[in-house]
């Protein structure tokens, strides 16, 4: 099973190296992927249980390392309650060259509650504007995501926003990547800021005088009369992860969760009520 895993994972990560055209790309080419799920947490902080959503899509090795580290975490809870605290999950799972062409795969991210839209918490009201994915990126055949924070006023505005993280799909020079990052950055933050909110209208949110949210910004190349298969659930992808900045005005409950553990399409408050208190990785 180790030799199968190796090789079926260096055939998806092949091709990212070789579009690079240099060797030292297979000693920094990594693989991702993002598993949905959801948790259970007993009053206690402890787990009570968890679900992996569409297990069969998942490569083994991908299950087993989640099972070893799920199975080892514990919570604070934002509050006290005698009840089971019910949550989805969203997981970042990387792997990672160690030589030899062998990879080792670990826990890299998580981010809890997404989507779990309710009238206590923000929701999407109108983001018809699209990023325009920047012609720069185009003509290099370069995609990726961009995480942006934004601070939404009472009135279901953006405030401000910021780029909080910005990954890629394709290897490059730093110097090229970093004008990558910033021209994904750009056009998401210029569309986001014309996007609209509905605001909370019950809960202990309720009157607070604005809120942020995460949210990702995919930029994805398809090919014409092709399917597009780039991010299809329970297969590696090409990642190289950006810098991380630092947001003044993040809420520390979202600064606590991964950015780059959010599905496409997704939004997170950091209010699920659940902090991670022990590793990723469990223990």
């Amino acid at each position: 099973m180790k030799r199968q895993y190796r090789t079926l994972l260096w055939v998806s990560l092949a091709l990212f190296a070789s579009m690079a055209g240099a060797q030292s790309v297979r000693k920094t080419a990594e693989g991702s992927m993002v598993v949905t799920g959801s948790l259970e947490v007993n009053p206690d902080g402890t787990l009570h249980g968890y679900t992996l959503d569409q297990p069969e899509k998942l490569p083994p090795v991908v299950v087993d390392v989640l099972g070893k580290s799920i199975a080892r975490w514990q919570f604070k809870l934002s509050s006290p309650t005698t009840q089971l605290v019910k949550t989805s999950m969203n997981v970042r799972v990387v792997a990672k060259p160690v030589g030899d062409g062998n990879y080792k795969v670990a826990v890299d991210g998580a981010t809890f509650g997404e989507g779990e839209a309710n009238a206590a918490t923000v929701t999407y009201n109108n983001r018809s504007v699209a990023p325009r994915y920047p012609q720069m990126a185009i003509d290099a055949r370069v995609s990726g995501t961009a995480y942006l924070v934004l601070r939404i006023g009472r009135d279901g505005s953006v405030q401000d926003a910021a780029a909080e993280e910005v990954d890629l799909d394709q290897y490059a020079t730093q110097q090229a990547m970093d004008k990558f990052r910033k021209v994904l950055a750009t056009a998401s933050l210029d569309a986001a800021r014309q996007w609209t909110f509905h605001t909370p209208t019950q809960g202990s949110a309720v009157d607070d005088p604005y809120w942020v949210v995460r949210v990702p910004v995919n930029f994805n190349l398809a090919v014409t009369d092709q399917p597009n298969k780039q991010h299809a659930y329970g297969t590696w992808q090409p990642y190289i992860p950006g810098p991380r900045q630092t947001v003044p005005w993040i809420s520390a409950e979202l600064a606590s969760e991964a950015p780059n553990a959010m599905s496409d399409g997704g939004l997170s408050t950091g209010r699920s009520g659940l902090v991670l208190a022990t590793p990723l990785g469990g223990g």
